[in-house]
């Protein structure tokens, strides 16, 4: 079985939840069937290197370049992707060259399955040869314009939230649900997202592929002796939800936290923090940026937290941490879709008093930090393996 991938960013070194999924998928896929890889390159990488690294397990990778855009024309295409119902940036990254590289793949390669990974990509299931019987999927990582919702909610000001409205929610929505009828299924992260969208659009046929972690890879690590009480928040730190939630976590929660631990401390821990993340940097809050490995910083940290308040999918953060055994605090939203349960793998709160008091909890509990350690590396080997999911995501590609 011939099966290509069309993403917009490379996976290697995967540095953010989508790429960490490419990534893992393509290795464990590999054994069974013929990959490629069709993305955006990144001039400041080591192109070569990456591709090489990549062909260690992939048949073809391939790197296009984004078109570089006058005002003009940038303004042109914001304004066709608008009569479209495309949002701006689908609009905007468009490019010629990488549909012209999916026709010629598509016509002389004869695949069996295209997967095309983002919304943003959507547009580009028009290019695959016409001659192709290759099966198209479109792969989500969450509900996109529910995730644009919620940031509309947290985001300041009335003039925001309208340009969010429009930009966003509006288009996003129905550029996601309009692709339905080009696309023989859509995969999702997580059921709730499967039933958010199948309503919106009960024509869709969408299955469920989970986000999952490298148990392998990921053992539990000791506590620190003597023990600090040391927190971590983990996450792309120029994602609008991750930046909401470490704001939201040092001015409103960590404060709490504090009066009970005053020698409590905070690790955020992401690549390009935001300027207001940066700006929450003091003698007890750390702001690392890019680290080549998040590990030595949970083996630093006694509990992992997860205070969003809007964002979409599922987070690969608890994951993580469940299997490098770091119990967990997370707002209900921020461990939704999840097969995660209150008191038995986390801890969920959603008021900063509440979240803070759990947070204390753990801190002070060595039996229960232990309970949830047990449990939540438990649920990660039974039901978030990547091995056991990428087995998922070949059945659906050979039906």
């Amino acid at each position: 079985m011939k099966v290509l991938f069309i993403d917009k960013l490379v996976p290697y070194p995967p540095a953010d939840g989508g790429t960490l999924r490419v990534f893992n998928l393509l290795r464990y896929i590999s054994q069974h069937c013929d990959v490629s890889l069709l993305t955006w390159h990144r001039p400041s990488e080591d192109e070569a290197g990456v591709a090489d690294y990549l062909k260690s397990f992939c048949a073809h990778v391939e790197f296009v370049g984004k078109p570089v855009l006058t005002a003009r024309e940038y303004r042109q295409r914001q304004f066709g992707g608008l009569l479209r119902c495309e949002t701006v940036r689908s609009a905007v990254d468009y490019s010629e060259r990488m549909a012209s590289r999916i026709r010629t793949l598509t016509t002389n390669e004869g695949y069996d399955v295209v997967d095309i990974q983002r919304p943003e990509m959507a547009p580009y299931v028009k290019a695959i040869s016409p001659n192709s019987h290759c099966r198209k999927i479109l792969t989500l990582y969450d509900v996109p314009y529910v995730q644009y919702r919620r940031m509309m909610a947290v985001k300041p000001g009335w003039r925001a939230k309208l340009k969010f409205f429009f930009k966003d929610v509006l288009f996003l929505k129905r550029m996601t649900l309009k692709y339905g009828r080009y696309f023989d299924q859509y995969i999702m992260v997580s059921e709730l997202d499967r039933r958010i969208i199948v309503q919106d659009n009960p024509d869709l046929n969408v299955v469920v592929i989970p986000n999952g972690v490298n148990t392998q890879d990921y053992t539990i690590l000791r506590e620190q002796q003597p023990i600090s009480p040391t927190l971590i928040l983990v996450g792309k730190m120029n994602y609008l939800p991750n930046v909401d939630g470490a704001v939201f976590f040092c001015q409103e929660i960590l404060p709490l936290i504090r009066q009970q631990v005053p020698d409590c401390k905070l690790l955020i821990v992401g690549q390009k923090p935001d300027t207001a993340v940066r700006a929450l940097a003091s003698d007890y809050v750390f702001v690392t940026g890019y680290v080549e490995s998040v590990v030595p910083y949970y083996q630093d940290a006694l509990v992992s937290v997860v205070p969003l308040r809007s964002g979409g999918g599922t987070r690969l953060k608890i994951l993580e941490s469940m299997a490098l055994g770091r119990p967990v605090v997370s707002t209900t939203l921020g461990c939704e879709g999840l097969a995660v349960a209150h008191e038995k793998d986390i801890l969920v709160a959603d008021t900063p008093a509440d979240f803070a008091a759990q947070t204390v909890r753990l801190l002070n509990d060595e039996a229960l930090r232990q309970r949830l350690i047990v449990n939540g590396r438990r649920l990660v080997e039974l039901e978030y393996d990547w091995r056991p999911i990428a087995k998922k995501l070949l059945q659906v590609y050979r039906q």
